[in-house]
């Protein structure tokens, strides 16, 4: 987080947004894992995400920004179950098209910073593991939501081009195993991208 804001810093221009549209394209590196009550032996696995974007501003303070992204999360010495019924200890690849919907507040003097908070819903579009290198799909359940966050910078390179750097946070709140299991998905990620003002 100390590197990401010292680059910032060295970028710091003027980057101001009146009311219209701005759409962008982005990608990053992601560390995704899995919040599991009761076991300890999950690990996080670092993975990768490609989104595009739509934010309407309101006021140069304020906007409503929709993205749609192909997220790759997952995690590392999950447990399956085999065909035989046995446990079997293998690193998870879940893939989703995920939609977060946040409000943007967009601050400091020339607007150049920005925070965004809301919902966002995960549709899964394949599961499979890394020991057998089987489609467990069957054993997830098909969507996943909850609610992300974000803090970003922008820096201008043309009038109407900017380029961003962005840090943001996934936290699920369902169950993404299908059956009686307490497992939900995170994935924080660190992103970079560039804006046109439409």
């Amino acid at each position: 987080m100390i590197i990401f804001v010292v680059i910032i810093r060295i970028f710091d221009v003027n980057a101001q947004k009146q009311e219209g549209l701005e759409i962008g394209t982005n990608i990053g590196i992601s560390q995704a894992g899995v919040v599991a009550p009761g076991e300890d032996n999950t690990e996080t696995r670092v993975t990768y995400n490609i989104g595009v974007s739509g934010e309407y501003y309101f006021s140069d303070r304020w906007g409503a920004k929709l993205k749609v992204i192909w997220d790759n999360k997952g995690y590392s010495n999950g447990t399956i179950i085999d065909k035989n019924a046995n446990k079997i200890t293998t690193d998870i690849n879940l893939n989703y098209i995920t939609i977060p919907l946040m409000a943007n507040w967009h601050f400091s003097k020339h607007r150049r910073w920005y925070l965004g908070f809301g919902p966002y819903l995960g549709l899964l579009t394949s599961a499979k593991d890394s020991e057998l290198h089987e489609d467990i799909k069957n054993q997830m359940n098909g969507s996943d939501y909850g609610y992300v966050f974000c803090i970003g910078y922008k820096y201008e390179i043309t009038n109407n081009t900017k380029l961003f750097l962005e840090c943001d946070g996934q936290y699920g709140i369902k169950n993404i195993i299908a059956g009686n299991y307490r497992v939900w998905n995170t994935r924080g990620a660190y992103n970079i991208g560039v804006l046109i003002d439409l």
